[in-house]
């Protein structure tokens, strides 16, 4: 439930140009190809400049150093939950190396959907099984290539998509294989991560329940410390401290996230998830503004549907604007819900979670109108 608009008085302008913004700005510009910079070709294609836009990790597979790259990427998206973009890019890792096992299981794990941030939860969970299925099946072939910690992984992703399970009953099973592998690479960074979001999956994990938060929490903060720019420790800490009780202590992840993963809506639009506890509403409003745009230059740049922008940040944006007093502002994304439905319908587009998300701000608009 959103709580009572307050008598604010409107605050002028969105974010400047500096900063976070810029490099937001930067993001823009991927749809744009090379750039002449001081008579110098830059390469901002996609690849390039997302390696530097959306944090940095250490992960050593098996595969040939050209898939490499791409694999790092997808994982890089994965851990700001951006799924689609993580599989084209583990796609692009099978595409270069076939023998790449670690390829077929960033795939798979791509549809975990750990914190139901996806409204398709039963499509994933096909999705995940048929991904898990044709990794079985090359692997049965003699054609994946494996290390004994990569088969850990491909073990655990086994576990979370077993056939004949129920989803509360593949995700406890796979996070216990997960923890075994903590057990057997206490040092990896990784395992640590993918291993703290698979305990925060759990059924029956509250964020209210300090022994809870503690258990996870503490690992991240430990990889935190190591590497100030993962994005999943990041990421995943403020998911952890995401309630009144513990938001204070998110907010120096909530400083952070942002301006290492700008690539990312889903990295831009998490800091209003402390911001909003805190009662710092012109961080929300702007941390959605940016997470929208970049979802709009993605959705642009990679050709997809209208219904794939995130309406979850316009949403939000939104219940900012009317917080502060800032009703200009609130009718424009009024303004821009009618001008995307006309043009969903006139490209004959399916409308996917943008009817509903469109009739939930439009409802809460007229609400807080009428108040």
């Amino acid at each position: 439930m959103k709580a009572p608009l307050t008598s604010v008085s409107p605050l002028a302008g969105l974010a400047s140009i500096t900063g976070l913004a810029a490099r937001v700005t930067a993001v823009a510009l991927l749809a744009a190809g090379p750039l002449s910079v001081a008579g110098q070709s830059v390469d901002v294609s996609p690849g390039a400049a997302e390696a530097t836009l959306l944090g940095r990790i250490e992960f050593p597979t098996s595969g040939s150093a050209e898939a490499q790259g791409p694999f790092i990427l997808g994982v890089l998206a994965l851990h700001s939950f951006w799924y689609e973009q993580a599989r084209d890019y583990f796609l692009e890792a099978n595409a270069l190396d076939p023998q790449f096992g670690k390829a077929g299981w960033g795939e798979a794990i791509s549809y975990d959907n750990a914190l139901l941030t996806e409204p398709d939860q039963a499509g994933y969970e096909r999705q995940g099984e048929s991904a898990v299925a044709r990794m079985n099946e090359l692997h049965a072939a003699g054609q994946l290539v494996w290390n004994d910690r990569e088969r850990g992984y491909a073990d655990a992703v086994r576990w979370r998509f077993a056939p004949g399970y129920g989803v509360a009953d593949r995700r406890r099973e796979y996070a216990q294989a997960m923890e075994q592998l903590s057990l057997r690479y206490p040092e990896d960074d990784e395992i640590i991560v993918f291993t703290a979001l698979a305990l925060m999956a759990l059924p029956g994990f509250d964020r209210e329940q300090p022994l809870h938060v503690v258990t996870v929490a503490g690992r991240l903060e430990e990889v935190y410390e190591r590497n100030r720019e993962h994005p999943g420790a990041l990421h995943y800490l403020i998911h952890v401290y995401d309630t009144q009780t513990f938001a204070a202590m998110g907010l120096r992840q909530a400083r952070v996230y942002a301006e290492i993963a700008p690539a990312s809506s889903h990295a831009l639009h998490m800091p209003s998830h402390i911001f909003r506890h805190l009662g710092m509403w012109q961080e929300v409003a702007a941390s959605n503004e940016d997470s929208y745009q970049a979802s709009v230059a993605w959705q642009e740049r990679t050709g997809r549907p209208l219904h794939m922008r995130d309406y979850h940040a316009m949403d939000w944006a939104l219940d900012a604007y009317l917080r502060m007093g800032r009703i200009d502002q609130a009718q424009r994304i009024m303004e821009e819900l009618d001008v995307i439905e006309t043009e969903i319908v006139r490209r004959g587009e399916e409308s996917g979670h943008f009817a509903s998300a469109a009739e939930t701000m439009r409802a809460y608009y007229a609400s807080a109108l009428s108040n």
